[in-house]
């Protein structure tokens, strides 16, 4: 792409504010590229971009164009470009809430479709339905695909594949990517985050930061900076007490004689494999599996949350004891027009998907709200827009790039008016970081955390660790995160963080 070119919207002038300025990007053949960038939203413009969606001023000349190596074969780029991007799944009518638990057991005939049915070559998840693949295998189910379609593209466009994956499944992967590149087989880009590590066969990237793109080899300093903030945790009351534990659907095991427990104040990463058994665990720890229900109240094997066994708790009650947000809760979650970022903050406290009362923070579960309950509640929505709100992840990338600082852009970002937004039109990014304020508002007595940066910028993730580490949860409170990434998690062995490990439905601390 030369000269230097803008993107525009289409329906923009070129006077008006571009989504990518001075542009200039020439990629030769046999040159490996990644595009990097600290939000899925960039990425997703430059692809975008790709696919013919957004226009470019002054427009690549022909006979090449955009992509000349498809004019030497006279292929069209519709055709010949395919994209995988990993966004929601497939969502019913209406925006309204998906039931993620189906994947437990009560599948939906139309949900029926095996992956032996959706895609060829994966012998040991073949019969498996598609709902009750793990997001690590869902991954990898896509992209298999979109490599063994009809006619092959010539050039496979990747949004984030390593998120979600575990580490042995990432060199495997990459692997399989770096053997089509060569072979052409398809030409292969992929998108990653600024705090992955750029795969070795990468022998260029394209930073994307805002509306700016810096293009090179990759030995270009791709700066992604950390704080560290030391917070001290003292254990409790058990929250959590699993002891012989198993899930098993017909022959096939999913979890063994599983021993785990958690108590307030302590900090957890759960890790394992994709299709170790985590987000079955995690079903267990909410109280969403249906198999929480039959497992045996005795000395030997039980399942207790809060001290007591799960078909003991009314299930409002129990979800409003525990905060979450993981890719089910980012699935389900209703995206109605009429919803607004408030809204579904104030659904954290009660646990339920409806906003309700005369202020968006509830009516209580177990007991009418006093005048002063509401007060706090209000608060406590408030707390959690001013830490995590666009005015705190605004000062933060003026603080990662004071030359991209726009006061502007704060001014139109500020919280109140962020507040009354529709949750359905924020970025990936955005209801991420807004279902994180749903899942820390109320303090709950037990806090899951599943995958959560996926999709948030570099300054969404700066300032939402800073949170969790300085006063986000307190000492009253229990955290698990569960990711594939160690320096995902906020705290470290020295904070006092445990792990546990679950392999092949077997679990450890260690």
């Amino acid at each position: 792409m030369s000269p230097k070119a803008n993107v525009y919207r289409f329906g923009d002038v070129n006077s008006s504010t571009p989504v990518f300025r001075g542009l200039e990007w020439l990629v030769q053949e046999g040159e490996s590229w990644a595009i990097v960038g600290s939000g899925s939203g960039e990425k997703s413009a430059l692809f975008k971009m790709l696919l013919g969606h957004l226009r470019i001023s002054p427009h690549p000349p022909p006979p090449g164009g955009l992509f000349p190596f498809l004019s030497e074969t006279h292929s069209d780029p519709l055709q010949s470009i395919s994209i995988v991007s990993f966004g929601n799944r497939r969502r019913t009518s209406g925006g309204a809430f998906y039931d993620y638990s189906a994947r437990y057991g009560a599948v939906q005939e139309e949900d029926r479709i095996t992956l032996r049915q959706n895609i060829w070559g994966w012998s040991c998840f073949l019969d498996l339905h598609m709902i009750a693949l793990s997001n690590g295998q869902t991954r990898r189910a896509r992209i298999l695909k979109a490599i063994m379609t009809k006619p092959k593209p010539e050039l496979l466009l990747l949004g984030e594949p390593l998120t979600g994956l575990d580490v042995n499944a990432r060199p495997k992967l990459l692997d399989v990517l770096h053997s089509l590149h060569q072979a052409r087989s398809p030409r292969v880009i992929m998108g990653l985050r600024t705090q992955d590590t750029v795969p070795d066969w990468i022998t260029h990237v394209a930073f994307v930061k805002g509306n700016r793109i810096v293009v090179g080899d990759k030995t270009r300093d791709l700066v992604n900076s950390r704080r560290s903030v030391s917070q001290t945790t003292k254990p409790g009351d058990i929250v959590v007490d699993l002891q012989n534990v198993r899930v098993q659907y017909q022959e096939r095991k999913v979890l063994k004689n599983l021993n785990w427990q958690i108590r307030q104040g302590e900090r957890w990463h759960l890790q394992g494999e994709n299709a170790s058994g985590k987000t079955t665990l995690l079903s267990l720890l909410t109280g969403d599996h249906p198999q929480s229900y039959t497992q045996l109240a005795s000395t030997s094997s039980h399942l207790h949350l809060f001290g007591k066994p799960r078909s003991r708790i009314p299930t409002p009650q129990l979800q409003s004891m525990i905060g979450v947000l993981s890719p089910e809760i980012f699935d389900a979650f209703p995206r109605r027009p009429n919803m607004s970022v408030w809204d579904v903050i104030g659904t954290g406290f009660d646990g339920g998907y409806v906003p309700k009362g005369k202020r968006g923070v509830g009516t209580g579960v177990m007991d009418t709200l006093t005048d002063e309950d509401i007060d706090f509640r209000v608060r406590r929505v408030e707390e959690v827009l001013e830490h995590l709100g666009p005015e705190a992840s605004a000062r933060e990338r003026r603080e990662i790039d004071p030359e991209s600082f726009d006061s502007n852009v704060q001014k139109a970002l500020q919280n109140k008016a962020f507040a009354a937004k529709p949750f359905v039109d924020l970025s990936i990014g955005e209801q991420r970081m807004v279902l994180l304020m749903r899942a820390l508002v109320g303090r709950a007595k037990l806090v899951l955390l599943d995958e959560v940066w996926s999709g948030m910028d570099e300054s969404m993730v700066r300032v939402a660790r800073r949170y969790l580490r300085s006063g986000g949860v307190g000492d009253e409170q229990a955290v698990v995160v569960i990711t594939h990434w160690e320096e995902e998690v906020p705290w470290t062995a020295e904070d006092g963080l445990k792990r546990f490990k679950l392999d092949k439905g077997e679990g450890r601390v260690f």
